[in-house]
């Protein structure tokens, strides 16, 4: 061992220490309790910094896009929608969120987007402009004189910088962003002859940083679309406008940068519509813009001063005004409309005008293009959906007797072509239910891709090549290849007329915290199957990986996240992601309409939760993560693994929730001593109640079906169970989808029940099953992914975990508490009412009248005792209390605080610090004692209890923390597989600095081994003993790092000091040292080398010794 680089640290609960090596399957485990440690999330060891937009097919097109309707103010200014809700759906809606996912296919076909409404669903915004305070230039820039510019009147118009071959001038628009999410980032440029055919829009979400390129002398002076990325809440986010061009003696523009889509905020006479931008018109998307530019007259988009009629030729009035035909030809670029169709009949039609004026030059071709392609794509999936394409053959375009003013060429002036797709029929029951499946909305927007493709090599002669994007990758799976290696594999897709064209490789991106990504790292070959990755940071906790595919026509859409933990050492825990279920039934509802959104169904990146929590819980194991599909072709094997959790979602009888080969997989792995976690709203449902593997359910996974709903969305923990004592909810669709319809189910076969249900229907939420000789089964009835608050989802897993024999270091206690959580959280007694304005995170809160028998509680579970601190957050005003009087339950009693609610709007306020109990804990909110008002508000509670240490310095467990302890932990300094008698006392397999510091500050009551900082000089001090002749230079080597005549002049130290050295030499040396003794009061150096030099060997008696020293010295430390 090595000594001479010993370093002694003090550890307290806000010093970040090292992480942890978590012990595997481990009888004699300890609970161990450890502050969470920050993520670092851009730029992560082994992932790439910098990616771009896919290159594709119709990579230099513009695409224009619209989705119709849209609700609109009328001529009274009053809200409605243009079309009635049918079948479960609107069509406003309904195509906005066709179009929003055919943005996306025509992005990663390499197309420039311009949206006439907006994309996604982000109901946030934050809109920088150029002479904002948020918006920084590096380099040379120069203001513009420029009539036309977005911005107020007087503001600086736009700034302008020249090209460069290298990077010389940065404009960087930051914006502050309040809530983390996906956000759409747009741009809006005023084009110009003199812009650059590639003005590099660099977008750093927090996975990195994307670039994307546009021809701002093709288009611009509108909204323009860069993509859709995940940004982390604050500052760290940014987009940067850069110089660097390829096309040189030009100009870049910096003006103005969007983030997010935002709420409508136009008020047409009787306010404002209360809706997200997305929900209206695309009339007022461009009118917001406009209404906020400078120099563009609303003759521009606006034909009507009634807004539903204006609103029909607004999308192509402004992309004709945004288009700049005096670059390129028509045949570089398009416009595209999505409708529903209705008046009977079924499947698409491509849209036309007249010849008489009303037709653009390719207008006929482009709707035969795209009607053609959808209707021949999906007619070849018939079978893969609830119901079949209906087949219109070669009736797929549709002429009425008038001109569409959304197609007119009276205001498109020969630029462009255009057509409307209407997809299907929304009065039909068949295809309203297939326009309510997301797979088919997806399906539509690559087959209009994929017409697009054919409709430009036909126009341009040829020009575009006939090259369709590859459909998405399957079967991927991640597993850890080492320390700091993670191999990801995954089967290639199938290449046909609808899943495009064979791959040519694939993009593996890489993130650390599952939903920003990296720029990706290209794998050549569209025969490759895998990659592997090295040079990850074992500490930086799990790797998140996603595969997209790749060709000339551009890239596919995501595959599903796979996550791994690459730490080294015997595989731990396999995640296995058996939810690939996305049906209509799961689609959120908004006015009785279904919305077809992805993320708010299934985002197929719920290994994120999973893998943090057993991260947060158990740092350090290894964990791998598999699709089940991979599973099911024996490209992965359970037996591998020490536990499994296999998350299940909403997966149903549909789409099997554990198909007859996942079934006796895991029948097989439980049989041989396996550890399994599962969790599922469906699983019971599927498996017991519609005998789709009733004998699996009832004898593997020990549980039985009850009943189909429970009815509520919150569960607590079972007296006696794993689980005792923790109360939460799982997700109504606020935050990550519904579970509308958990099962109930109760245990069989010698398990146990865990969870139950809160109000609903009550009911059992999950069992535990313990054999006793190895196998373990934890079954919940609910997504474990869905549990809404991250720290009582990481108590969860950490429960678990300790069932699971896995040493759980539990994190610092920080618990969110929301009026909108539920019974499990949130109580009442006497009247209380709803708020129609937000409150916290933008939901609801709660008001009482002053004076008023009314009390809220909030509740929460403490799984240790601490101090900890109480925030509580309101929407204030000048009717609240000043005198809101809270009172804390903390376990020791009831303590009360007092705050003002008529300041500090939705901001954390503090009511103290309070000494917390282990167990269940109140927060009372009483109406009746607050005074100074009219009303308190009840709306959300912050609770941080900083968690305690439990790691142990008593080496010899003799009941107290001594000398001998410390020569324990000398001894047993850098020895291989330590256990607690060697000096282990974090139980890290290792004996270092960390359990010195342990050692240190359980020592006693005041610690031995301190840093002492003097002005100017950090200071170690080690009292060492000697010990066997082999260790005296190692010793030496600590002696010499140690500056304990730097403190001499401390008085009380040095008096310290001298009485140990007395107890020393008076009980075990007092004739042979006397001389040394007294040098030694001048250099404590001196004195310990001597020591060592004299080759001391009564090992024992120095024990004895030092021990007795130890104790003379804490007591004279109490006084210093």
């Amino acid at each position: 061992m090595n000594l001479r680089s010993l370093k002694l640290i003090s550890k307290s609960f806000s010093t970040s220490l090292s992480r942890k090596k978590a012990s595997k399957k481990n009888p004699e485990k300890q609970l161990r309790y450890e502050p969470l440690e920050p993520r670092l999330v851009l730029a992560a060891a082994g992932l790439v910094d910098v990616g771009a937009q896919p290159e594709g097919a119709l990579s230099g097109k513009i695409v224009y896009t619209s989705g119709g309707h849209g609700i609109v103010a009328n001529s009274n200014g009053n809200w409605g929608f243009q079309r009635p809700l049918l079948l479960n759906m609107i069509e406003d809606l309904g195509n906005q969120d066709q179009m929003s996912s055919f943005a996306e296919y025509a992005f990663n076909a390499g197309a420039t987007v311009v949206p006439m409404r907006p994309v996604g669903h982000q109901p946030n915004e934050i809109i920088l402009d150029n002479d904002d305070v948020e918006v920084t230039f590096s380099g040379a820039w120069s203001n513009s004189s420029a009539s036309v510019y977005f911005g107020d009147p007087g503001d600086v118009p736009y700034r302008f910088a020249s090209t460069s071959a290298s990077e010389t001038a940065v404009a960087t628009y930051r914006p502050n962003v309040s809530e983390a999410g996906f956000y759409p980032v747009y741009a809006w440029t005023r084009a110009g002859s003199d812009r650059a055919s590639d003005q590099l829009y660099r977008v750093n979400h927090s996975g990195g940083s994307t670039e994307v390129t546009v021809n701002h002398r093709m288009v611009g002076t509108g909204i323009i679309y860069l993509g859709t990325y995940y940004f982390e809440a604050g500052t760290a986010g940014s987009v940067e406008i850069s110089n660097r061009s390829s096309d040189g003696s030009r100009v870049v523009i910096a003006d103005m940068i969007r983030f997010g889509n935002g709420v409508g905020d136009i008020n047409q006479g009787a306010g404002v519509s209360g809706r997200d931008r997305s929900d209206e018109a695309s009339l007022y998307w461009i009118k917001w813009h406009v209404d906020h530019s400078q120099g563009i007259p609303d003759s521009e988009y606006r034909s009507s001063s009634d807004d539903g009629s204006a609103n029909v030729s607004a999308p192509i009035r402004y992309a004709e005004f945004m288009n700049q035909s005096g670059e390129g030809s028509i045949s570089d670029r398009v416009y595209v409309g999505f409708h529903s169709n209705a008046g009977g009949g079924r499947g698409t039609v491509g849209l036309h005008n007249t010849n008489s004026g009303g037709a653009t030059p390719n207008q006929l071709l482009l709707a035969q293009s795209l009607g053609k392609e959808v209707n021949d794509d999906l007619v070849d999936q018939n079978g893969v959906y609830e119901h079949n394409w209906n087949d219109r053959g070669n009736n797929i375009t549709y002429q009425a007797s008038f001109n569409y003013g959304e197609l007119n060429n009276l205001y498109i002036n020969n630029e462009f072509d255009a057509t409307i797709l209407e997809v299907a029929f929304h009065d039909s029951q068949l295809d309203a239910e297939l326009l309510r499946d997301a797979d088919v909305r997806a399906a539509t927007s690559q087959a209009t891709v994929q017409g697009l493709v054919r409709f430009f090599n036909s126009i341009d002669g040829g020009a575009t090549p006939i090259a369709m994007a590859p459909g998405k990758v399957t079967g991927i799976r991640a597993e850890t290849a080492g320390s700091g290696s993670v191999t990801v594999s995954w089967v290639p897709p199938v290449a046909n007329t609808y899943n495009g064209d064979a791959a040519t490789g694939y993009m593996v991106y890489g993130s650390t915290n599952g939903y920003g990504f990296d720029g990706g790292t290209f794998v050549a070959g569209g025969a490759a199957t895998s990659h592997t990755f090295t040079g990850l940071d074992s500490n930086e906790g799990p790797y998140y990986f996603k595969v997209v595919t790749i060709n000339a026509g551009g890239a596919s859409p995501d595959s599903e996240v796979v996550a791994a933990i690459p730490n080294v050492g015997p595989k731990d825990i396999l995640i296995v992601n058996g939810f690939d279920r996305l049906s209509r039934q799961q689609n959120p509802v908004q006015s009785g309409a279904e919305r077809v959104r992805p993320r708010q169904s299934n985002s197929y990146d719920y290994v994120v939760q999973v893998a943090s929590a057993i991260e947060a819980s158990a740092p350090g194991l290894v964990v791998d993560t598999t699709s089940n599909e991979a599973l099911i072709s024996g490209n992965i094997q359970l037996a591998n693994y020490s536990a499994v959790f296999w998350i299940l979602g909403e997966e149903s009888t549909d789409d099997h929730t554990f198909d007859p080969t996942e079934q006796s997989l895991v029948s097989n792995y439980l049989a041989s001593g396996g550890q399994l976690f599962v969790s599922g709203s469906e699983i019971a449902w599927d498996l017991d109640s519609q005998n789709n593997g009733q004998a699996f359910y009832n004898n593997s996974l020990r549980a039985d079906y009850v009943a189909d709903d429970a009815n509520t969305y919150n569960v607590q923990g079972a007296v006696g169970s794993i689980f005792e004592g923790l109360t939460f909810s799982f997700d109504n669709g606020n935050q990550f989808y519904n579970v509308d319809f958990p099962d109930r189910i109760s245990p069989l076969g010698g398990a146990t029940t865990s969870l139950s249900y809160v109000g609903g229907s009550g009911g059992g939420a999950g069992i535990q099953y313990d054999s006793g000789s190895g196998t373990k089964v934890v079954n919940v009835a609910f997504p474990v992914e869905t549990i809404t608050s991250e720290s009582l989802r990481n108590a969860f897993f950490g429960r678990v975990l300790d069932f699971f024999n896995f040493d759980v270091e539990l994190s610092d206690l920080e618990l969110i508490l929301d009026n909108d959580d539920g019974p499990g959280v949130y109580t009442e007694t006497g009247t209380w009412t709803t708020s129609t304005s937000p409150g916290f995170n933008g939901g609801t809160y709660r008001f009482g009248v002053v004076g008023s028998p009314a009390t809220a509680t909030w509740n929460f579970y403490a799984p240790f005792a601490g101090e900890g601190e109480v925030f509580v957050q309101y929407a204030s005003g000048s009717n609240r209390a000043d005198d809101t009087v809270y009172h804390v339950n903390t376990g020791n009693g009831v303590e009360d605080a007092s705050i003002d609610q008529k300041v500090n709007n939705l901001t954390w306020v503090s009511l103290g610090n309070f000494s917390f109990t282990a167990g269940s804990n109140q927060i009372v909110l009483d109406a009746q004692a607050s005074s100074g008002g009219s009303v308190v508000i009840a709306d959300a509670v912050r609770v941080l209890i900083p968690a305690p240490s439990t790691d142990s310095a008593d080496f010899d467990e003799d009941g107290d923390i001594d000398g001998r302890d410390f020569l324990a932990w000398q001894r047993g300094f850098g020895k291989a597989s330590p256990v607690l008698a060697d000096g282990d006392a974090n139980t890290d397999s290792s004996v270092d600095e960390l359990d010195l510091g342990v050692w240190q500050t359980q020592y006693g009551t005041t610690p031995l081994v301190a840093s002492l900082a003097i002005p100017d000089v950090d200071i170690s001090i080690a009292l060492v003993s000697t010990a066997v002749e082999e260790e005296f230079s190692e010793l030496a080597g600590i002696v010499q790092t140690s500056r304990i005549s730097q403190i001499s002049s401390r008085p009380a130290f040095t008096a310290a000091r001298r009485v140990a050295m007395d107890s020393v030499f008076e009980k075990t040396f007092e004739s042979e040292h006397s001389l040394t003794r007294n040098a030694a009061t001048q250099d404590a150096e001196s004195f310990f080398l001597h020591l060592v030099t004299d080759s001391l060997q009564e090992d024992e008696e120095v024990n004895v010794a030092l021990d007795l020293a130890f104790e003379d010295l804490s007591s004279e430390i109490d006084a210093f």
